[in-house]
C-alpha cells in the first residue's frame, strides 16, 4: 500500500468513496494489521463486507529502480495489484507508489495494446470550456515521433470514448504555435499528425493554451508533461495559500468574502489540484491509475473515481479494436 501517508489516507478514502458506489467492491493489499486498524473505524458491516484484505509484506520504495523491482519478484501490494488486474481478479488497479515501478509492472504483466510500444502518463487538465487529455506526463521521458503519434491516438480516442467527442482537437504542446517552431523531433511529430487522416490535427499549442480550451487533446514528452504538471499544480497551491492569507490577514477582505462565499468557493473547487488526481497509464492491457505519493484523502478518492470511470466504461477493451482499425488502416494508406 504504497504512497507517502499509506493506510491512514488510502482506507479512509476508500470507505467514502464505497460508501457512494454500493455496487463497487475493492481489494486492499497491504500490511494487514495496519490495513485492519484504520478499518476497525469502520462500523457499516455491510459496506466493510464489499472489502478484502490481502496481506503482503513486500514493498517497493520511491527509491527502487523499476529494473531492480522487476528482477526480484518480490510480492509487494503493487506487483499483487497489477497482477489482479491482469488475472481478471480486479477491474482496476490504483497505486500512490513508485511510478517507474507501476509502469514497468504494468508493461510486464499486462503488455500493450495493439500498435503501443510504451503506455503514456495521461490525466485531464482544467480549461476554461472543461478538461483536456494531457499525455505524457513523465512515463516517457523521451519518445520518439512514432510513440508521439501513438499517443495522439490514443489520447483522441479516450476523449471520444469518455466525453463522447465525435472528433477531438489534438496539438502538440511547443515554445510557439509557428509551423517552424520547436526541434526536429516536433517538427517530425507534427508531419505524422498532419498526414493521419483519422485524427483531427489543429497544430501546435504553448503551455496557457492547454487552459484556454485550445485543443480536446494535448500530446507531449513525459519530460515536458512532467514540468508542466508539477508547475500547475504547485501554481494552484499558490494562489490558494495567497487567497487563505489575505483572509486571515485583513478583517475587510472577510467581509468580502462573506458577500462573494459562492464565488469565493467555486474558484477555489475548480483550482483544487485534488480533483484532478489519478491519472491513467494509458496504452496497457488493463487499468492502471497512478496517485500522487502525496495525495490527501479528497485526492486519493479523485484517483478511486478515474478508476471507476475507466472501468465502467471497460477502457482498454474499448480502444483495442478501435487502435486495430486505426494502425490497420494508417499502414494501408502508407503502402
Amino acid at each position: 500500500m504504497g504512497g507517502e501517508s499509506g493506510p491512514s489516507v488510502i482506507v479512509p478514502a476508500l470507505l467514502n468513496c464505497l460508501s457512494k458506489h454500493k455496487s463497487v467492491e475493492a481489494i486492499l493489499y497491504g500490511d494487514l494489521q495496519e490495513v485492519a486498524l484504520y478499518l476497525s473505524l469502520c462500523h457499516d458491516q455491510a459496506l466493510l463486507s464489499r472489502i478484502e484484505l490481502v496481506h503482503c509484506e513486500g514493498e517497493v520504495l520511491d527509491t527502487d529502480k523499476p529494473s531492480d523491482v522487476i528482477r526480484a519478484r518480490t510480492p509487494s501490494s503493487m506487483s499483487l495489484a497489477v497482477e489482479a488486474v491482469a488475472k481478471k481478479y480486479a477491474d482496476a488497479c490504483i497505486s500512490a507508489g513508485n511510478t517507474g515501478a507501476l509502469m514497468g509492472l504494468g508493461l510486464i504483466n499486462l503488455r500493450t495494446l495493439p500498435g503501443v510500444s510504451r503506455p503514456a502518463i495521461c490525466t485531464t487538465f482544467p480549461t476554461i470550456s472543461g478538461r483536456s487529455y494531457v499525455l505524457d506526463l513523465g512515463a516517457n521521458v523521451e519518445c520518439s515521433p512514432e510513440q508521439l503519434h501513438q499517443f495522439a491516438i490514443l489520447g483522441s480516442l479516450t476523449a471520444h470514448l469518455l466525453d463522447d467527442i465525435k472528433e477531438p482537437s489534438v496539438r502538440l504542446l511547443n515554445v510557439g504555435v509557428e509551423e517552424g517552431k520547436g526541434s526536429n523531433q516536433l517538427q517530425r511529430t507534427a508531419n505524422l499528425l498532419s498526414a493521419d487522416p483519422q485524427l483531427n490535427y489543429c497544430g501546435f499549442v504553448e503551455g496557457d493554451g492547454i487552459f484556454k480550451g485550445l485543443a480536446n487533446v494535448v500530446v507531449c514528452d513525459g519530460f515536458a508533461g512532467n514540468i508542466a504538471l508539477k508547475a500547475i499544480e504547485g501554481f494552484a497551491m499558490m494562489i490558494a495559500t495567497i487567497l487563505e492569507d489575505l483572509l486571515r490577514s485583513s478583517w475587510l477582505a472577510r467581509i468580502t468574502l462573506g458577500i462573494m462565499s459562492r464565488s469565493f468557493e467555486g474558484l477555489k473547487h475548480r483550482l483544487d489540484p485534488a480533483l484532478y488526481n489519478g491519472a491513467y497509464l494509458l496504452g496497457l492491457h488493463g487499468i492502471v491509475i497512478k496517485s500522487h505519493g502525496s495525495a490527501s484523502k479528497k485526492a486519493f478518492e479523485n484517483a478511486l473515481e478515474v478508476a471507476i470511470e475507466a472501468a465502467k466504461h471497460n477502457l482498454p477493451k474499448a480502444l483495442a479494436p478501435l487502435l486495430t482499425d486505426k494502425f490497420r488502416t494508417n499502414q494501408k494508406e502508407s503502402v
